[in-house]
């Protein structure tokens, strides 16, 4: 058996530990300072308080990245076709480019996902929308793809739960998984919090929190940092049933966005914002009233009135300088630095971190 001990109990750090256990000779501890289940949280958490969805980010000749967004994808339809209990739901994905971006920021130039292309572009359904389906005096294009939209505590909740099916007897010592509560100061203590004795193998899914870790790589703690969002969950009584995002410019708030997430239980994800090295706690009490100004503009078609906010929620996306760092270094394997990404990219993330733990086990058979 390998001992390995995941660091972290975000959407990473799960569906690492989550794809290890697949593995009947590896057993895996995760240890965290907080869990999704918790019902507050005094560090930043930001997995079980995402939208959250699939919209790959990464630019057009970024091949590393759209292998693993597109590995995600491919897994998340399976979830949504034969996991119900996964509580992930398809959503068709419409975005809309308003016709001041398109000519300020994009300079009149059409401006396309990388998955508008190739394969992909049949596997995701990817369609530019008809003049027709859309208002031309808004808008200067849009385009629609299948998504989906993922109930974020439910989601970590299934995937621990399919851990422990997995694992074998719990508490005993045949079991291959077990979580326990901890708060390190460096990599070199988590070792130590295997359930079957010193682990191995450390996979660090510490996310912003590996700024903390005094054995990190000071040139890597400089690339890390936060960006802010801020949604307001309502109840859905819009009548919205599509994945939406309007694709605003506003140059007096030019961190504001527009985008909405219809959930399966009544909820509607309304956001946001894109705040770089905001880790305040403060959310500017004008904000809704912009945002609910623009839906009534741009989103017309949908009923905004006496619309009920039901929470304000916030988080710190963990954003890396030169994208995602997936590395092994000796018997510690590197996952974090997802951004906004998090969810979009956790199986293909973890199915690299994966062949990273079988490479290092490999070699240390001989």
């Amino acid at each position: 058996m390998t001992k390995i001990v995941v660091v972290g109990a975000g959407i990473i750090g799960l569906t690492v530990a989550h794809e290890l256990l697949k593995d009947e000779s590896n057993q895996v501890t995760i240890i965290a300072q907080q869990f999704p289940t918790d019902f507050e949280f005094a560090t930043p958490y930001t997995s079980p308080i995402a939208g959250a969805n699939w919209c790959s980010f990464a630019e057009l000749n970024d091949k590393f990245t759209q292998e693993i967004d597109k590995n995600s994808y491919l897994k998340f339809q399976e979830l949504i076709k034969n996991v119900p209990q996964a509580n992930v739901t398809a959503r068709k994905d419409i975005t809309y480019i308003p016709i001041n971006k398109f000519k300020t920021i994009y300079k009149g130039v059409k401006v396309l996902p990388w998955f508008a292309y190739g394969d992909m572009k049949k596997i995701i359904g990817f369609r530019e929308l008809n003049p027709s389906e859309y208002d031309t005096s808004l808008f200067a294009y849009a385009y629609e793809y299948n998504g989906m939209v993922i109930r974020t505590g439910y989601y970590m909740t299934y995937l621990i739960n399919e851990m422990w099916k997995m694992s074998g007897d719990v508490e005993t010592s045949t079991s291959r998984f077990s979580m326990r509560r901890a708060t390190i100061k460096s990599l070199s203590e988590a070792y130590t919090y295997h359930q079957h004795g010193r682990a191995e193998i450390v996979i660090n899914c510490t996310g912003l929190l590996a700024k903390n870790l005094l054995d990190i790589e000071s040139e890597e703690k400089e690339k890390l940092y936060p960006v802010r969002g801020v949604v307001f969950v309502a109840e859905n009584t819009t009548g919205m049933k599509t994945l939406s995002v309007v694709d605003i410019y506003d140059p007096e708030y030019p961190e504001e966005k527009l985008y909405f997430m219809p959930r399966r239980e009544g909820e509607l994800i309304m956001g946001g914002v894109f705040q770089v090295n905001n880790d305040t706690k403060d959310i500017d009490p004008t904000f809704i009233h912009r945002l609910l100004s623009r839906c009534k503009k741009y989103l017309s078609q949908h009923n905004w009135e006496n619309i009920k906010i039901i929470r304000t929620q916030f988080g710190y996306r963990p954003f890396r300088k030169g994208g995602y760092r997936i590395e092994r270094k000796g018997n510690i394997v590197h996952v974090y630095g997802f951004g906004a990404g998090g969810f979009q990219s956790s199986w293909g993330a973890a199915a690299k971190s994966v062949e990273l733990v079988k490479e290092y086990q490999n070699k240390s058979k001989f």
